[in-house]
């Protein structure tokens, strides 16, 4: 069996085209560049495949251009023999139309409340914008996080959702008002934590948050997780796998994917190593999906009176009193 490629993709995202927010897209802008450190058991095509699955025409010639632009990581130029240990950078995305005012059928669906580091947004015009607190995001985007990249974005149903570095997520489709609610968020890779909003709620929901490894569906939850990331960032630690790691921290959740479909309750953790294979008894280490050092923790907003006008009120009580 091949296993699918470990990430310890290392993004370089290049914002001296659009280093203020707002500025248009001219000429020709590397928007991003990856690189990828070849793991013992990875084939060339696999990469190519999981990296560019709306690619697939270009399959082959994009296994051609890897080869010849990484000459020191293959044998004789040979794309099936692939060393271990060498850094492969991959084909870089070029934009070269100016940005356009946003389509009147473009869906907002949710609002960067943090934007930290490397973070940016491509539209489903495969325009590319840096995303800063205040920002909207729209069915289609893909979210990219950088080494030191971080998002938390509140969406239209309440939900809220933190993205932190190494991650591509897609949102799929995001609608709250239709007949058939639905959230459907595709995290390529990367790791995230979601509390989940007014979908999802009910039963005739349509909530699924997809990975390539296996999906999750919930019923009103909160829940942390980890996919093709063996690298560490923020605090967080290596890990020797690039699995699907998956926690619950309050509700339930099924995660299913070929092999079996499995609930976790809150406490439990999960770990599924690939597509085709069941879910693992395996313990998760403190660091893998709550890094030491930690953005603020995501919880539901809740009402509250400050500190600060607590403490002044009874100042003026004890006055009155006097």
């Amino acid at each position: 069996m091949i296993r699918l490629p470990a990430v310890q993709a290392i993004f370089i995202l290049v914002l001296f085209s659009i280093c203020a927010h707002g500025v248009k897209a001219e000429n020709e802008i590397n928007t991003d560049i990856r690189y990828l450190y070849v793991q013992p058991g990875q084939t060339l095509h696999n990469i190519v495949k999981r990296l560019y699955p709306e690619r697939k025409a270009d399959w082959d010639k994009l296994r051609r251009q890897i080869v010849r632009e990484n000459p020191h990581a293959f044998v004789d130029g040979d794309e099936t023999k692939m060393k271990a240990g060498v850094r492969l950078e991959l084909p870089r995305r070029y934009v070269t139309r100016p940005m356009p005012m946003l389509h009147p059928q473009q869906k907002m669906v949710g609002k960067v409340v943090i934007a930290e580091g490397q973070a940016i947004a491509v539209g489903h015009d495969n325009i590319t914008r840096r995303l800063i607190a205040g920002d909207s995001v729209y069915v289609g985007d893909k979210l990219i996080t950088g080494v030191d990249g971080f998002l938390r974005l509140k969406m239209v149903d309440q939900a809220l959702l933190d993205l932190r570095c190494y991650s591509i997520m897609v949102i799929e489709a995001y609608d709250l008002h239709s007949t058939t609610r639905t959230s459907v968020i595709n995290l390529l890779q990367g790791s995230l934590r979601k509390v989940t909003g007014e979908i999802g709620k009910w039963k005739e929901d349509v909530y699924e948050l997809r990975t390539p490894v296996a999906s999750i569906g919930v019923r009103g939850t909160e829940y942390a997780l980890r996919v093709f990331q063996s690298k560490g960032c923020s605090g967080s630690i290596d890990t020797d796998d690039d699995g699907l790691y998956v926690k619950v921290i309050e509700g339930l959740v099924e995660v299913y994917n070929k092999a079996a479909r499995t609930q976790v309750v809150k406490g439990d953790t999960l770990y599924i190593a690939l597509p085709d294979e069941a879910p693992q008894d395996k313990a998760i280490k403190p660091g893998v999906l709550e890094p030491v050092a930690d953005k603020p923790t995501v919880a539901p907003e809740k009402s509250s009176c400050n500190v600060y006008w607590w403490g002044a009120l009874g100042i003026v009580l004890i006055a009155i009193a006097l």
